[in-house]
């Protein structure tokens, strides 16, 4: 006891902030085990595990979503409090604050039919604070996928996004962070006026230009173009006009802008005219961002159904575009959408 009276006020903080947790939530006392090893294996599950609580939050099951966060934050107490580990990580006070809270805020959205975009501003704010510790992360992240006995994981360097309300799922690195759209809504059978951005992926490092990889989709398409169904070519002018009137894109350069022929089956072999086993556009631009600078994009969209769209998105800057293209091109090739209970594109795994 004279050992915590005299422990920093961070340190106390974080542990009355655990105790506050534990009675609570009434933690499983499992989750408290001994874990052996580096204090970055911890953080990298402390990262899978808010992954996951941000993919089941998207799924509509909030309540997933805490045990998800609560593992995480027994995770990184568990390290907190063990004074055997050296050169832990400054800031781990402020993480640990952000998470409880996020937890709680969580807890009563869960039970009132509050606004969830203070729930999304949250997440995304706690996994930017995890991502600060993305290069302690990155040596020991198999081993912490290894460890994770609730949850099944890939193995490799990168992780699954999955999202259910959607029908879609790609993989990404796991030294990237997820991001939730402010205005993520679930599915619904009114048309969107603009694209529905599901899910993007970010290498958050302004020194390495920057990398963003979004996956989205267009639903009741036809609606709009007023058939069914509508056509390839027909997608890529819309998606090439409003990037044209767009203000997120100012001083638009197109480079390329192509579509394949849907009724060519060898198609589908060539990943440069396919999206997720299907017929895709491509369309390549460049915009100068008013802080970034000169950004290039690279965007592939397809029709599934004849209803629906579905596009990704590579952006980099100018100067790191080539670095990180064969990442997305893995990212892409992995992309996957669920049709009538079937996964497209199932042959394509990164290892």
């Amino acid at each position: 006891m004279n050992a915590l009276i005299r422990s920093s006020p961070a340190v106390l903080i974080i542990i009355v902030l655990s105790y506050l947790l534990l009675y609570s939530y009434q933690f499983d006392s499992k989750l408290f085990a001994r874990v052996d090893g580096d204090y970055s294996n911890n953080l990298g599950l402390v990262k899978i595990l808010v992954d996951k609580a941000i993919q089941t939050f998207q799924n509509n099951s909030t309540k997933d979503a805490i045990t998800h966060l609560r593992e995480a934050y027994a995770e990184l107490m568990v390290s907190a409090m063990d004074n055997n580990i050296k050169n832990k990580p400054a800031g781990l006070d402020a993480l640990a604050f952000l998470l409880g809270h996020t937890i709680k805020l969580l807890s009563e959205n869960n039970t009132t039919t509050l606004p969830k975009n203070s729930s999304i501003l949250y997440l995304n704010k706690l996994e930017e604070q995890v991502g600060r510790y993305l290069p302690a992360i990155s040596s020991n992240i198999e081993n912490s996928i290894n460890r994770t006995a609730s949850i099944t994981f890939p193995k490799g360097p990168f992780l699954e996004y999955k999202n259910e309300p959607y029908g879609l799922k790609v993989q990404y690195p796991h030294n990237w962070i997820i991001r939730i759209n402010n205005n993520y809504s679930l599915p619904s059978t009114s048309s969107y006026s603009h694209p529905q951005v599901i899910g993007s992926f970010y290498l958050p490092n302004s020194t390495e230009g920057l990398p963003f990889f979004y996956i989205g989709v267009n639903s009741n398409l036809s609606k709009q173009f007023k058939q069914f169904p509508f056509t390839l070519q027909q997608y890529l002018n819309k998606s090439l006009q409003s990037k044209k009137n767009s203000s997120a894109f100012p001083d638009f350069k197109l480079i390329e802008a192509t579509a394949a022929n849907q009724n060519n089956n060898n198609n589908n072999n060539n990943n440069n005219n396919s999206l997720a086993g299907f017929p895709a556009y491509r369309i390549l631009w460049t915009y100068k961002h008013s802080t970034y600078g000169m950004r290039k994009l690279m965007e592939f969209g397809t029709v599934v159904l004849g209803s629906k769209g579905y596009f990704v998105d590579y952006a980099a800057s100018l100067d790191k575009f080539s670095k990180y293209l064969p990442i997305f091109q893995s990212m892409k090739n992995s992309f996957k959408i669920l049709i009538c209970n079937t996964w497209s594109n199932k042959t394509t795994t990164i290892r």
